[in-house]
């Protein structure tokens, strides 16, 4: 599944297992953009997601709505990947973003099967100064899922 976002690029893969991935710090308390029109979610950028954030829909520009994990919801916010300096990567992307996704979600091993990971990563023209990959965990049949996704 491929996502074109404005000032960012998204596309999914399935997760591979990975045992000796780290919990990511907490994250600082957020303020939300916006309150969304749905009782219980609130819109917010995605330099401002926590893991174990709940999106949904699929995201089509770098504000997410987040929902609690309780309702059906697209995809979960699992980690970050920062890109290397360098050019902009390109056709690489999709590449890079595996390499540097995969190994850091922490997908609960009941999931791992089920779960392909959707990422946001920045457009050339916001390169070189943002480089930050947001990690994505996504149903691979593409329907909603309810509960957590990432440990």
């Amino acid at each position: 599944m491929a996502i074109s976002l404005a000032g960012c690029a998204a596309t999914s893969v399935p997760v591979a297992s990975s045992e000796s991935a780290q919990p990511e710090p907490a994250a600082a308390p957020k303020t939300p953009l916006q309150q969304s029109t749905i009782p219980g979610t609130q819109r917010f950028y995605a330099t401002e997601l926590r893991p174990g954030d709940c999106i949904e829909p699929l995201p089509q520009t770098s504000l997410v709505t987040v929902v609690p994990c309780r309702v059906p919801h697209s995809a979960e916010f699992a980690t970050t990947y920062v890109l290397p300096q360098g050019p902009y990567p390109g056709a690489d992307m999709t590449r890079l973003a595996e390499n540097g996704c995969l190994p850091r979600m922490r997908i609960k091993k009941s999931k791992r099967d089920e779960i392909g990971i959707a990422w946001l990563g920045p457009a050339f023209e916001d390169w070189p100064r943002y480089r930050t990959v947001y990690c994505l965990a996504v149903p691979m049949d593409g329907k909603k899922t309810t509960g957590r996704l990432v440990e």
